[in-house]
């Protein structure tokens, strides 16, 4: 039964609720007593921490509670036959026909008395008010307002009284103090419903293997099982009513936000207590096609090894160590965002990625992106490039040799408890893709050893070879190809992604000024035929012309005439008619060249057939230095 507390309006009020209240089974009264205003709110607080679930009080005293404390509270309000008895009385003292009446007092004493005069024959004016202080004023305004009489408490009582006007005390009498103690028990029926729904769901949650937080709306967590507990070994007064991040500090934000504003279930890994991983899973608890919170459900992971500070020194001077971080990757475009995005939800598990994308699109970058972000981050990153050695000593740096095994680990080895990224897959032997799809599945074979050993290591592959294609004609196995997309990430190349551009040629400009202590600064124009560049050779040709900008220029600030110079001389193509190699020209050039073959030299037929003036035909012809010959007759 639900625990009460109740504060009778006036003294002699306690005898007749206490008298009242075994007529009312499920109310178990922890107090029934008269109290000042000034200290109900303390007191309410202390039966609170008694367990207290409810209680019942009046006027300024409710309304006080009701801002401070955090329980359900019943009003004693007045009912219309209480009213009424004081009205009747005061028509039959004044004797007047529908008397002017004014009812003072505290707003939430009063029920609606929107048809009391209809009823009664009365104009009965209320004149309510929030606080005590406000009761003067009122008697005041309704006497200079024309009421003939005063209804209400004692304190409006005595001031009828001092200004001569008559008056009637309005008790609490038994109607409305009847009537709040049946809302109470129709209201401790629910409580003792909701203590009963929160006793067995509190059974099922603590009886469960996996851990439970449920969240509310502002991040908060409201309730904890037992198993909840034992995986994060938090505290037990930093639990309820803390924020979740303070638990699981690394849980991504946007993970939670997404449940609770938009109710997207999600699923992630986060590192747990004593080097645990743990598999959290958040779901939205959804009310009437909203979401009012968040159930995070845990799952103990495998352990996080973490190297010895000897081994991280020594990875360390061998280079195996990953430099770059998702924070510091470009990502200007959406096409990048939505890339980086899908990379942090996979980077979390210790599955195979394999990365596709044109050649120097960054992918090796990313990998080492994909390797920060995981549990793994404060082990070893491996790279080999498959494509970079002769068959037979990629496979003897991946898998060494036996005998020599202690003095020179292999990079299979040196990836123990981490990641080995491996660039252009595609390369790598048929017979060694057979031992790598064995060290994803956990077996080592070391070459000279007819027993596999153990392994945990994450392989992160990229290749920008179409697989399938080598997976039909049977140079690519397809055990190790399924292995490898588990998870996969297409990454776009520049072109499809110009937005991105001005970040890295800054960020290689950057690179080779501070390298060569050269500083330059690009020009509106060379900016712009940056960005419109399709750069064929992605991140490396960036890094290249960058380079030979800061190294060649005589000039402060470099300009698109130069930069178009430079990339003529860098960046070959080969002629579709003639299939000779040729420099590379924009194709601006290539047009307007092909319209002065075409008219013979006539600018105002190609003046005409591009839209422009003579005079910008003539500006194009010499910023891209396109010679008389290339026209017949060309008009000077």
């Amino acid at each position: 039964m639900a625990k009460i507390a109740i504060f009778a309006p006036y003294p002699d009020s306690c005898e007749l609720l206490t008298s009242m209240l075994p007529d009312f089974p499920h109310l178990t009264p922890l107090c029934v007593e008269y109290i000042s205003t000034d200290r109900v709110v303390q007191r309410a607080s202390t039966l609170q921490q008694q367990g207290c679930d409810l209680i019942i009080a009046r006027g300024l005293q409710a309304t006080l509670l009701r801002r401070c404390v955090s329980l359900p509270l019943v009003e004693i309000r007045a009912t219309m036959q209480e009213i009424a008895r004081p009205v009747n009385e005061l028509k039959q003292t004044l004797g007047v026909d529908c008397p002017v009446l004014g009812l003072v007092g505290i707003a939430n004493m009063f029920p609606d008395l929107s048809a009391f005069n209809e009823l009664f024959g009365v104009r009965l004016v209320p004149y309510l008010v929030q606080d005590r202080a406000e009761l003067t004023q009122a008697v005041a305004n309704a006497v200079a307002e024309g009421a003939l009489a005063l209804i209400g408490g004692r304190t409006v009582c005595e001031q009828a009284r001092q200004l001569g006007v008559p008056s009637r005390f309005l008790p609490a009498g038994p109607d409305s103090l009847r009537a709040a103690l049946e809302m109470a028990n129709l209201s401790s029926q629910a409580i003792d419903q909701e203590k009963r729904n929160s006793a067995e769901i509190n059974v099922m949650l603590d009886s469960a293997q996996s851990g439970m937080l449920q969240v509310d709306r502002e991040g908060t967590v409201r309730r904890a099982n037992a198993a909840a507990y034992r995986l994060l070994e938090p505290e037990p007064d930093r639990v309820l009513r803390h924020p979740v991040t303070e638990l699981l500090p690394a849980l991504d934000p946007g993970a939670l936000e997404a449940a609770l504003l938009q109710g997207q279930e999600s699923y992630t890994v986060v590192p747990g207590e004593q080097d645990r991983a743990l598999m959290v899973s958040i779901n939205p608890i959804r009310v009437d096609g909203g979401s009012d919170g968040v159930l995070l459900t845990l799952q103990e992971g495998d352990r996080i090894i973490r190297m010895d500070s000897e081994l991280r020194r020594e990875l360390y001077q061998r280079g195996c160590i990953a430099g770059c971080r998702f924070q510091n990757y470009v990502c200007c475009s959406a096409v990048t965002r939505k890339l980086v995005d899908l990379g942090k939800r996979i980077a979390r598990y210790s599955t195979p990625v394999l990365l596709q994308g044109e050649n120097g699109t960054g992918k090796g970058l990313l990998a080492q992106c994909l390797h920060n972000e995981s549990l793994l981050r404060a082990n070893a990153f491996v790279s080999v490039d498959c494509s970079a050695w002769p068959p037979e000593t990629v496979d003897a740096m991946l898998f060494g040799n036996y005998t020599s095994r202690r003095d020179n680990p292999c990079m299979a080895e040196l990836a123990e408890n981490g990641t080995l990224y491996l660039a252009h897959v595609d390369a790598l032997p048929y017979e060694t893709q057979y031992k790598l799809f064995c060290l994803i599945r956990g077996k080592f074979w070391h070459n000279g050893s007819n027993r596999p050993g153990q392994a945990t290591v994450r392989v992160i592959a990229s290749t920008g070879a179409n697989l399938v294609a080598m997976v039909e004609k049977g140079s690519f196995r397809g055990e190790l190809y399924y292995a490898l997309t588990a998870l996969s990430l297409q990454v776009p190349p520049l072109r499809q992604r110009r937005e991105d551009i001005p970040e890295w040629i800054d960020h290689y400009l950057d690179l080779w000024q501070q390298r060569y202590k050269r500083f330059v600064r690009l020009s509106q124009g060379a900016r712009k035929f940056l960005q419109e560049y399709d750069w064929p050779g992605n991140l490396d040709q960036i890094s290249s012309i960058c380079e030979r900008t800061v190294l060649m220029t005589q000039k402060r600030t470099v300009d698109e005439v130069f930069l178009r110079s430079q990339l003529e001389q860098v960046s070959p193509r080969l002629d579709p008619c003639t299939k000779e190699i040729v420099r590379y020209r924009d194709r601006r050039a290539d047009q307007i060249a092909e319209l002065l073959r075409r008219y013979h030299g006539n600018r105002t037929k190609v003046a005409q057939e591009l839209g422009i003036s003579k005079t910008t035909l003539w500006r194009c012809i010499k910023k891209y230095g396109i010679s008389p010959a290339e026209g017949d007759d060309a008009e000077y």
